[in-house]
């Protein structure tokens, strides 16, 4: 008698972070659908979920979590890593049940505003030391001589004169004070650049848009960077003495 064989493939993991934070989202109130119907992936472990045998078509995640925004996306195959294809979600702390945080918020409406996110000007989470074009490395350090771990894509690396700032994608860590890049960076390398967490907001098709971030005292400036069209534009938002985008 032949055996049988029974594969198992991952076709999707997702990953639930708190954008205000970069934390994991430990809470267990967590519900999937996928494409408006109810699906229930694996847990395995905190804020990590996976897709086994599901195939790979392309579809509209929606995700509710207890204690924050409802979030939808379209997962996109061509757009993941084949072998492992994964799905960083960055989930904001709902107002309504704010899990006793103080939370400042900024909203309002932008025609043909596409994408909204942004990078505290006073926090950053390393500098960049030297970096290398032939090879996309670069060597990070934090002032306090504290260990890294750049695990969420995509980070901020702020402009000399604080006004924008590259969006910079780690493919992996080489070592506690070295990353590869996945792309070129475009503008000028200069070192000691602060590299920052990377907030990010929502924009629907009418162009109304919500940024969350915690109240960590009086200063409180984000440089926000914001798709209109296909013009990428910054500007620099006090969220205790808010202004509208321009």
């Amino acid at each position: 008698m032949a055996a049988s064989v029974i594969s198992a493939r991952l076709d999707l993991l997702v990953r639930l972070f708190d954008t205000t934070t970069g934390a994991s989202v430990d809470e267990r109130s967590v519900y999937f659908m996928r494409n408006g119907i109810p699906v229930r992936p694996e847990s395995r472990g905190v804020g990590i979920y996976v897709f086994i045998n599901t195939g790979r078509e392309d579809f509209l995640m929606q995700i509710k979590v207890y204690g924050y925004e409802d979030y939808e996306k379209r997962v996109i195959y061509e757009e993941l890593d084949e072998r492992l294809p994964v799905c960083n979600v960055f989930l904001m702390p709902s107002e309504s049940t704010s899990l006793g945080r103080d939370i400042l918020s900024f909203s309002g409406t932008l025609p043909f505003l596409k994408e909204i996110e942004a990078v505290n000007l006073n926090k950053s989470l390393c500098m960049m030391g030297n970096y290398t074009s032939r090879t996309q490395t670069m060597t990070v350090f934090h002032p306090s001589g504290g260990r890294l771990v750049l695990d969420e894509d995509y980070y901020g690396l702020l402009s000399e004169d604080r006004k924008s700032y590259e969006r910079i994608e780690v493919e992996k860590m080489i070592s506690p004070q070295s990353v590869k890049l996945k792309s070129p960076l475009q503008e000028e390398v200069v070192p000691n650049l602060p590299i920052t967490r990377i907030v990010y907001g929502v924009a629907d098709t009418d162009g109304n848009y919500l940024l969350k971030v915690n109240n960590n005292g009086p200063d409180t400036r984000y440089l926000v960077r914001y798709v209109v069209g296909e013009e990428v534009r910054f500007q620099e938002i006090d969220f205790n003495d808010q202004e509208d985008l321009q």
